[in-house]
């Protein structure tokens, strides 16, 4: 029997509260307040979180292929290649897969790992082809043709000069050059080497990335093994490896940071522990440009720029970063009034994205940006009830962050049906559709969709009902949520962070049983 449980929470305005077993409701309570302690104890001193990527194939393979033959690095190339022995490669997506399995062979067995140039057309898998023929090539694998990377990573420099891609993928297609001249041995220009060293952070990284900073050093020990700069990125690798022998892709603090402000907000012990310090961390992060980028070695996005400004709405941080940001969202805002992830890219608009900035510049109150171009074009992509996402793969991604920007007082009936429709027996979402689990991540996006439906549709109370006491189940004891990986980057790879497992699944708990605050 379900009863109401109003003296447990609040509603949301307008809204009244869910109607849940009180027990559930209970545990609910006493799960938000686990997590919001983890979150808390998790917290740096600047208010940022920060924390690695759980580790993958990809750059793990290619740092190990990296240290191949170095001296002093043989100790720690054994104990990655030990871990990529047991890795799990990934099978969301087919290229993935073969590019992962393909990947441990390399680093495993070196040349005798044969090689085949992936044919594909698809612009992100056509560049994640160039990593794999690029890293073929300096290992000196059957079936690799360095004219050919040559030419096709001097084809794609040649476009505008290079200026439409992000500064690390320009470097790496310089890195492939070098590579390809290597092979052929053809001279490497001092020029080329010398640009190479001038994209190094002060840390010795590039872009503080081990997946670039490992084809970066590959590269450099071909061309100049004892140039200062391929020094500095081999003392950056070998002191950045795990105790598990692994790298990891990247921190992206200022994108999980905003995460969890979302996801906690308004919860008690967030508020007073851990909220005052991460609005500090975002408003002062905010850059030169007005933007925000994910993580401190990368440009401004705007994926990161709108959900900083919806972490930052509706508090006195939002009026020190207005104006900056107000003549960012202006300046690349496209004449069809869309907005890309990248900046120097050429991207086309991701829902995700667009979302985010709309939604961002309305809650932060920036003036004088019209937002009704990119809210017409969000309902449009939607009208099916399926709304897609470019970065996040649970298509309950797209419901919480798209939909719920495009119709906010209520979600459309389709996509209310299609979530329904893909909710497992044990309460929970699948991170992709048709896998035989349920992903606590999901089932969190998928919640914070529902509750923006939450007295309109009583048919969803007992979806809701499951999946509450799905996620207080699959809660751990330390107070956040274990899940396989979520987030792309580079596509067609996927990542997982603890932090935005985290955020992810405790914000369905909060949209579903809101506390006291104003909340985006």
């Amino acid at each position: 029997m379900s009863l109401s449980v109003s003296s447990l929470v609040v509603a949301r305005a307008g809204q009244p509260a869910p109607s849940v077993p009180v027990s559930d409701a209970a545990a609910a309570a006493r799960a938000l307040r686990q997590a919001s302690e983890f979150a808390a104890a998790t917290q740096g001193p600047d208010g940022a979180w920060r924390v690695f990527t759980e580790p993958r194939v990809l750059e793990n393979a290619v740092v190990a292929c990296s240290l191949a033959g170095v001296e002093g690095a043989q100790a720690a190339r054994e104990r990655a290649v030990r871990w990529l022995a047991g890795a799990e490669v990934q099978r969301h997506d087919r290229f993935a897969q073969a590019a992962d399995s393909w990947l441990v062979a390399a680093a495993t067995t070196g040349a005798a790992a044969a090689f085949t140039d992936p044919d594909t057309s698809d612009g992100p898998r056509a560049r994640r082809a160039l990593y794999l023929h690029a890293l073929a090539c300096a290992t000196g694998c059957e079936g690799v043709d360095p004219r050919r990377l040559l030419d096709q990573a001097g084809h794609v420099l040649a476009t505008e000069r290079g200026q439409r891609f992000k500064p690390w993928q320009r470097t790496m297609l310089l890195a492939f050059q070098a590579i390809a001249r290597s092979a052929l041995d053809l001279p490497i220009p001092p020029a080329a080497i010398g640009e190479l060293a001038r994209a190094q952070g002060p840390d010795g990284s590039f872009y503080g990335m081990p997946l670039v900073t490992g084809m970066l050093h590959l590269a450099l020990n071909r061309a100049a093994p004892a140039h200062r700069a391929t020094l500095r990125a081999r003392e950056n690798l070998l002191a950045g490896q795990h105790p598990d022998g692994t790298w990891r892709f990247m921190v992206s603090e200022t994108w999980d940071t905003g995460l969890m402000v979302r996801a906690l907000r308004g919860h008690p012990h967030f508020d007073q522990a851990a909220l005052p310090a991460a609005l500090d961390f975002l408003a002062h992060d905010q850059r030169d440009d007005g933007g925000w980028g994910c993580a401190a070695a990368l440009d401004s996005d705007n994926d990161t720029t709108g959900n900083t400004l919806l972490a930052l709405a509706h508090t006195p941080w939002a009026d020190q970063v207005r104006a900056a940001a107000t003549a960012y969202a202006r300046r690349h805002q496209r004449p069809d009034g869309l907005w890309t992830t990248w900046l120097d890219h050429d991207d086309t608009p991701a829902p995700d994205v667009v979302a985010h900035m709309v939604a961002g510049i309305d809650a932060a109150a920036l003036p004088g940006v019209d937002t009704n171009p990119a809210r017409r074009w969000l309902t449009q992509r939607g009208a099916s009830g399926h709304w897609s996402s470019d970065w996040y793969v649970p298509a309950a991604y797209g419901a919480a962050e798209t939909s719920t920007t495009a119709h906010p007082h209520a979600l459309h009936p389709a996509t209310v049906d299609a979530l329904l429709a893909q909710q497992r027996s044990d309460g929970g979402w699948p991170r992709i559709e048709g896998e035989p689990y349920s992903s606590p991540a999901a089932t969190g996006l998928a919640l914070t969709a529902l509750a923006a439906h939450q007295g309109h549709r009583p048919d969803t109370a007992s979806a809701v009902d499951k999946a509450v006491r799905f996620l207080v189940d699959t809660q751990t004891q330390d107070g956040t949520w274990s899940d396989r990986p979520l987030m792309f980057g580079p596509r067609p790879f996927l990542t997982a962070t603890r932090p935005q497992i985290h955020a992810l699944a405790a914000r369905g708990l909060r949209d579903t049983f809101p506390h006291p605050g104003t909340r985006p």
